[in-house]
């Protein structure tokens, strides 16, 4: 006997409005692999292939599981709200296909085409160009406690949520009081972007926005002094979820109205 749901309706129609349109082949997505397969090397390139065109994954496509690999996972599995691993799991192949119809939620800021958007609740960074996500970053912010600063007074490891624009670079690495940072972008005071050798999946830093080295290399000469830059704290993926349970429904002989 056929239910009626009527909500689920009424979330992936919000869901339409609130991401970004991505433009992903979903006839290309391959069949799950199944719970105990581990994916092979043709596998990766799928996967590879796929995080590219989500603006993931910036590596060779070359089937090796290495690091640009792990991280681009890593960025995924925040996207989504999965667990914050770096290994391809059979549910990410649905996540894909939920990803793709309902795009990144982002703000929406029809005045500043070129940005950076950095999203502290799901750790990641986005670079829109043109008004559309063309890259995506895992991220590593401020991790929340106390610690001793200069070995006089402490300070608290937050990331300064609110609106800014790069200020001041580094191209090459600065030594500074906590140590050695590559290729900083300061955004207010000492806070910058900058790179990291470990792409960690919760806030671990003193305060920076920490990337991957190879992805802040990527960024180089896609930056620049002046451009917006936005830090908040988003939430669950509301949209996501309202595509999983369109799709559960369908399965359960469910009625959509």
């Amino acid at each position: 006997m056929k239910r009626s749901v009527t909500y689920i309706h009424a979330l992936v129609r919000a869901a339409a409005v609130v991401g970004i349109a991505l433009t992903v082949a979903i006839s290309s997505v391959p069949t799950a692999l199944a719970a105990t397969e581990s994916p092979s090397r043709t596998e990766t390139v799928r996967v590879q292939q796929m995080l590219q065109q989500l603006g993931l994954y910036r590596g060779q496509i070359d089937g090796s599981h290495g690091k640009a690999t792990a991280d681009a996972i890593m960025a995924f599995h925040k996207v989504v709200s999965a667990d914050r691993t770096t290994e391809w799991t059979h549910e990410d192949w649905e996540n894909v296909r939920a990803l793709a119809a309902v795009g990144y939620d982002i703000p929406e800021r029809p005045d500043e085409p070129n940005r950076i958007e950095v999203d502290l609740y799901r750790q990641v960074m986005y670079l829109v160009e043109g008004g559309d996500v063309t890259a995506v970053f895992p991220i590593v912010s401020g991790r929340g406690d106390t610690y001793e600063r200069l070995g006089r007074r402490t300070g608290g490891a937050h990331t300064p949520v609110g609106d800014y624009t790069l200020i001041r670079h580094v191209a090459g690495w600065r030594h500074g009081s906590y140590g050695p940072i590559y290729r900083p972008w300061y955004f207010i005071g000492g806070y910058a972007i900058h790179g990291s050798k470990v792409a960690r999946p919760q806030p671990a830093s003193n305060g920076c926005v920490r990337a991957p080295m190879q992805d802040i290399d990527w960024l180089e000469d896609r930056l620049w002094l002046g451009m917006p830059v936005h830090v908040w704290v988003g939430r669950p993926s509301s949209a996501i979820a309202a595509f999983h349970l369109e799709h559960l429904a369908a399965s359960l002989q469910y009625d959509i109205v």
